[in-house]
């Protein structure tokens, strides 16, 4: 009995957070594709929202912002900043994967994008599918 309740267990822990490919062709994008990639990023849930997103023509860089230190010398004070932050060249993405994530926590999206050799650069969650689609575009465009 105790055997058939551990296999029930373990199959219940399988299926409580469920990754299927969602297929989805990039499209046209509707808006300002840097203004949309910047909103998405910053709406993910709490522990994966970024404290910093930069989108610039050539890439998008987000992270932990800036850890800033100052200290005084003579000709005042002078202060540094560094950033921990992953940056993603849209020329280095050659596909955007799109998973729809069920578990006991939610529902969310999760866009992937990755290399020509199918390396995954980052995961950025999104919580409707539109948004997701829109992501998707805006990265590709």
């Amino acid at each position: 009995m105790k055997a058939v309740l551990s296999v029930a267990l373990f199959a219940l822990a399988l299926t409580a957070c469920v990754y299927v490919p969602t297929e989805y062709q990039a499209g046209p994008v509707h808006g300002d594709p840097k203004k949309i990639v910047e909103r998405v990023m910053y709406e993910q849930p709490g522990s994966k929202r970024p404290e910093y997103v930069d989108v610039t023509d050539d890439y998008v860089e987000f992270g932990a912002g800036s850890k800033g230190s100052s200290r005084e010398t003579l000709t005042g004070f002078n202060h540094s900043s560094k950033k921990d932050v992953t940056r993603l060249y849209y020329r280095t993405m050659a596909d955007v994967k799109l998973l729809d994530r069920a578990s006991l926590k939610g529902h969310w999206y999760i866009v992937e994008p990755r290399t020509g050799r199918g390396r995954k650069l980052a995961d950025v969650y999104v919580e409707n599918q539109k948004d997701a689609e829109s992501f998707v575009d805006a990265l590709i465009a």
